[in-house]
C-alpha cells in the first residue's frame, strides 16, 4: 500500500511539475512576443517621426511664393526645392481610411500618403491617429483648414501621430494593441514673414 502511495505522489509531483514548466515556458514565449512588437512598433514611429521632421523642416526651402498650398488637419501641400538644384517640387501628406489598410490585422489603422513628383506612396506604419495644428507668430492656432489668406501666415506646425502595433499584443484573438504616441512642434525654417 505505501508503494502504490509512493508512486501516486510521484505522478502528481511529476504533473504538478510538467505544469510549471509548460506555464513558465508559455509567459516567456508570450513576454518575447510582446517585446518584438514593441520593438517593431517604436522601430516604425521613430522613421515616421524622422521622416516628417526631414521634410517638415524644409518647407519653403528656396521657394519665394506659396510656400504651403494647402492646409487642414489631416492634409498638407508644400512646396520647397529638397536638391538645391533650383527645381521646386510639391510635396503632400494625407491620410486614408481604415479601408485602405485591409492589408493589417488592426482594423483601427490607416495609410499615410505621400506625393511628391514621383508619384504616390502608401506607407502602412500601423497609423490610429493622426493631426495637425498650425500656429502664426504669435502662436495662436489657426483654424484649418487654413484658408488661402492665412496660409502666409504660418510660423510653426504641430504634428501629432499614434501609431500601434499591426498584430494584437497577446494572441491572434486579442483586441490589444502596442501603441506609441509622438508630437513636436516644427518651425520650418524657411517660411519667413510674408505678412
Amino acid at each position: 500500500m505505501s508503494n502504490m502511495l509512493d508512486i501516486v505522489g510521484s505522478v502528481v509531483l511529476f504533473g504538478i511539475l510538467v505544469i510549471t514548466i509548460g506555464r513558465v515556458q508559455t509567459n516567456l514565449n508570450t513576454a518575447m512576443y510582446a517585446n518584438s512588437f514593441t520593438q517593431v512598433t517604436q522601430h516604425n514611429a521613430v522613421e515616421l517621426a524622422r521622416q516628417l521632421e526631414f521634410d517638415f523642416t524644409r518647407i519653403g526651402f528656396k521657394t519665394p511664393t506659396n510656400k504651403i498650398t494647402l492646409a487642414d488637419s489631416t492634409r498638407i501641400k508644400f512646396r520647397t526645392d529638397f536638391s538645391n538644384t533650383g527645381t521646386i517640387r510639391e510635396i503632400e501628406y494625407r491620410i486614408g481610411t481604415i479601408n485602405d489598410a485591409d492589408e493589417t490585422p488592426n482594423p483601427l489603422d490607416f495609410p499615410l500618403y505621400r506625393k511628391d513628383q514621383n508619384g504616390e506612396i502608401k506607407q502602412l506604419w500601423g497609423m490610429t491617429q493622426f493631426k495637425i495644428e498650425y500656429y502664426n507668430m504669435e502662436y495662436k492656432k489657426l483654424a484649418t483648414p487654413v484658408v488661402s489668406d492665412s496660409l502666409p501666415k504660418i510660423y510653426a506646425i504641430w504634428l501629432n501621430f499614434v501609431i500601434e502595433g499591426r498584430e494584437p499584443a497577446g494572441s491572434a484573438i486579442d483586441t490589444t494593441y502596442y501603441s506609441i504616441t509622438w508630437q513636436k512642434l516644427i518651425y520650418p525654417r524657411n517660411m519667413g514673414l510674408s505678412y
